[in-house]
């Protein structure tokens, strides 16, 4: 069991402390400083069918957020707008092409060392078998039929938006 001495118990950790004798405590801590996270532009898709359906896709098991159901899209290139940027990622992540139609909201998250934002927009699917070419799985779903997906909290602000929104035209 440790007991103090009894010349450290009448010394105050104030006396002891050099930052307060030189009036530097307001000081301290110091903390390095960071440098700022990456912020990644995301366009997202939002895929309609004739059917009324919407086209989500299993991101792979193995990374960020493995397992869980989203809409596809991804990371905007310079000097890509964001409605070329979705078609290259619907092209690249399902084998399919798309006309990009109305936005339908954008938001920011953060997550652990990186923010996003996401620009999420309308698309009717055009052309193609969709193939689940960097993903796990892909399905063809109703609005209603979202719940029964998980998906990112990100992707919950998305799914609220459609619920408020007007079927794309």
């Amino acid at each position: 069991m440790y007991t103090q001495t009894p010349k450290l118990r009448s010394l105050s950790l104030v006396t002891l402390c050099q930052a307060h004798q030189h009036q530097l405590q307001h000081l301290l801590p110091m903390t390095e400083p960071r440098a700022p996270l990456p912020h990644k532009q995301i366009g997202v898709a939002v895929i309609w069918n004739d059917h009324n359906q919407i086209l989500i896709d299993k991101r792979p098991q193995a990374g960020l957020l493995g397992g869980l159901w989203e809409f596809p899209g991804g990371k905007v290139e310079p000097p890509e707008s964001v409605r070329d940027c979705i078609c290259r990622e619907v092209t690249e992540e399902l084998g399919i092409k798309v006309a990009v139609g109305d936005h339908l909201i954008t938001l920011d998250h953060a997550y652990t060392h990186f923010k996003v934002t996401l620009i999420v927009h309308h698309c009717h699917h055009i052309e193609g078998e969709p193939q689940a070419l960097a993903c796990d799985e892909i399905r063809w779903v109703t609005l209603a039929e979202l719940d029964d997906y998980p998906f990112p909290k990100a992707n919950q602000q998305i799914i609220s938006a459609l619920r408020s929104a007007a079927l794309p035209t």
